[in-house]
């Protein structure tokens, strides 16, 4: 399972909840970023700026790494030509330029002239065309996973638009509505699982956390995508539903466990508080008062005990605060309420 993702079909990414749950959850984040935007970065919003300056968002830059891909154009200028003919043997009208969604060249290869020449694409300057708003989503769609395959991208493409979603299936391998189903169970176990900060990203505050708890991402990561997994491939959408609240209520409760034990242990606050006891008469209660040897050994004695099951306590703490789930409590400690 990768553990970082890819951000599609636009440039830059959310300014929302969105975001942040997907910065949250990625070990990173990225973003395929023509190399024209990084030479012209007053093209992108101030929030896609910051993101990429503060290393928060790494930009994928598709002229480096199209050319890995052998059968990049043909791949996709076959599909789009199969999709022609069977329009055409059919007799379906094309409304190719009734709606259109614009393109950076550079994302394109050598397919923009294959597009234009069959009307689906129109040139608007040197750098953006045109393109039916159905082959640019399919295109998207294509570009992320092609990218995310390549070894020194290695990242799942991830987007907040499910149509795209159900394009990234790999041919002949999976039914074709498996990759909704299963970005649909991710949106909803972190929706109402992962809390995200109310209001604008602190991006200081979130590179803090995830320094300081990054170490329990990878296991909960993997055990998320487990589930989501397991449940696209459910044929029924009562079971995907019923699966998806099994998980909820199952972590929830784990979580709750967790944050139990996370609590101020009895230790930090027993040792303080009892240690004044211990003069005023508490311990001499289990020896003879005349007998000081017995006096000093009786206290010694309950302090050595209190100090053993306080370590235990300490000890259970330490594991709560290992277990993944963890990293879910840890969140909603530093950033409150789910949004």
């Amino acid at each position: 399972m990768r553990s970082n993702a890819l951000y599609f079909p636009y440039i830059a990414l959310p300014q929302d909840s969105w975001t942040t749950k997907a910065l949250l959850y990625w070990d990173k984040l990225s973003s395929i970023v023509p190399m024209d935007h990084l030479d012209r970065p007053e093209q992108m919003s101030e929030f896609m700026r910051s993101l990429l300056a503060e290393g928060l968002v790494e930009p994928v830059i598709p002229a480096q790494f199209i050319h890995q891909v052998e059968r990049f154009d043909a791949a996709f200028i076959d599909l789009i030509d199969t999709r022609l003919r069977r329009n055409h043997r059919s007799g379906s009208a094309d409304d190719s330029l009734r709606r259109t969604t614009r393109i950076h060249v550079e994302k394109l290869g050598e397919i923009p002239s294959f597009l234009v020449e069959s009307g689906l694409a129109k040139q608007i300057d040197w750098a953006w065309y045109d393109v039916e708003t159905t082959i640019a989503n399919q295109f998207m769609s294509y570009l992320a996973a092609c990218l995310g395959a390549i070894p020194a991208v290695n990242a799942t493409p991830v987007t907040d638009k499910a149509i795209f979603a159900s394009s990234l299936r790999p041919r002949g391998l999976q039914p074709a509505r498996q990759p909704l189903h299963q970005h649909k169970s991710r949106e909803v176990i972190l929706r109402h699982l992962l809390p995200t900060p109310a209001g604008p990203v602190d991006i200081d505050k979130l590179l803090s956390f995830k320094r300081r708890h990054g170490h329990l991402l990878p296991p909960l990561r993997a055990s998320v995508e487990a589930h989501c997994t397991l449940v696209a491939t459910l044929p029924d959408e009562k079971d995907r539903i019923e699966a998806n609240e099994a998980f909820l209520l199952d972590s929830r409760q784990k979580v709750a466990e967790i944050e139990d034990a996370m609590r101020p242990s009895f230790g930090k606050v027993v040792f303080g508080s009892l240690a004044p006891l211990f003069g005023a008469g508490l311990a001499v209660q289990a020896t003879d008062p005349g007998n000081k040897v017995g006096y000093a050994g009786a206290a010694l004695s309950l302090s050595g005990a209190i100090y053993q099951a306080v370590s235990s306590i300490r000890g259970s703490r330490r594991a709560a605060e290992n277990r993944p789930l963890a990293y879910i409590a840890h969140a909603k400690r530093e950033f409150g309420r789910l949004r």
